[in-house]
């Protein structure tokens, strides 16, 4: 059996602000760092063998709190970052939902007809991730792996695994940050054990 294990990177500063990074990044705020702690303490007894990551650095921030004291090398690449948001990048959504509200439409809610001037579409993500995901899997069949990145390349992965087509792409869960999932693969069979859940938060306050 392959276990793998798909976190979410903890809150960052752009996410208190509500403002879009992509291929931009942020640290993770206090609360993140705190949400990734949680994560770690739930995952502490798990016997990781291989762990990759983004190479934003809110990923490989997120990755170091998880790997604890591991003796385990973190492996960053590009493959996994977000979704290249082009000109959306470091601007307030409130803001892009005013000056682009088609698009800003079909992102959220028609993903097949989101057309940005300069970026990547969901099918140019879908075309890097896709094979990234094939590759990692035939390379550690067997093994217990865990990847930190972020929400749309996520949620391409476990597109993936559900067979969803991209119009279905956004269908709930929601992917608040570090939240966890866990696919088993068993004679190249993927089984769903979690799929973003956040049980591992400590206080009720946050609202997750």
């Amino acid at each position: 059996m392959t276990k793998l294990y798909l976190i979410r990177h903890g809150e960052t500063l752009w996410n208190e602000e509500r403002r879009m990074q992509g291929h931009m990044d942020s640290p993770l705020s206090a609360l993140g760092e705190q949400q990734a702690l949680w994560l770690s303490y739930a995952l502490k007894d798990v016997p990781f063998e291989a762990m990759f990551a983004s190479t934003s650095g809110r990923t490989l921030q997120t990755a170091r709190i998880i790997k604890g004291d591991r003796d385990l090398a973190i492996q960053p690449s590009d493959e996994w970052l977000e979704m290249n948001l082009g000109d959306w990048e470091g601007r307030i959504s409130d803001e892009i939902e005013r000056l682009d509200p088609d698009n800003f439409h079909a992102f959220w809610r028609n993903p097949e007809a989101y057309r940005p001037a300069r970026g990547e579409t969901y099918s140019d993500l879908q075309k890097r991730v896709t094979p990234a995901l094939e590759q990692l899997l035939a390379a550690h069949e067997g093994q217990t792996i865990v990847l930190v990145s972020h929400t749309v390349t996520l949620k391409v992965i476990m597109a993936y695994f559900e067979r969803r087509g991209l119009a279905e792409l956004w269908n709930p869960p929601y992917f608040h940050p570090t939240c966890l999932s866990l696919v088993e693969i068993v004679n190249n069979e993927p089984h769903i054990r979690l799929h973003a859940d956040t049980s591992h938060f400590q206080d009720e306050a946050f609202g997750y």
